[in-house]
């Protein structure tokens, strides 16, 4: 492969968008042109990408489901949402 200046475990963001991850994977196609796997299985070109510090990684999926858990769990502690017994559903159609 061509020299890169990325390698798997680093942490990079996309700069068109902003989409930050892990590498875990560097791959060269029937091209020969090189590709980059982050942790959101998306393939970039490494000119695309800069290698971050992993601090600046905030948005993290795990991170996010934890955060909608503890709220849900805020709110029907709080008696903001009822679990309601709707009786039986029936299917449509």
């Amino acid at each position: 492969m061509d020299e890169i200046d990325i390698k798997v475990g680093d942490y990079v963001v996309y700069i068109n968008t902003g989409t930050k991850g892990r590498v875990v994977d560097i791959r060269k196609d029937e091209n020969g042109d090189i590709w980059v796997v982050l942790d959101n299985n998306l393939m970039y070109r490494p000119h695309l990408l800069r290698v971050i510090d992993k601090s600046k990684i905030t948005e993290r999926k795990e991170d996010i489901d934890e955060v909608v858990e503890e709220l849900e769990k805020e709110e029907l502690e709080e008696g903001k949402v009822m679990d309601l017994d709707l009786g039986d559903a029936c299917g449509a159609g």
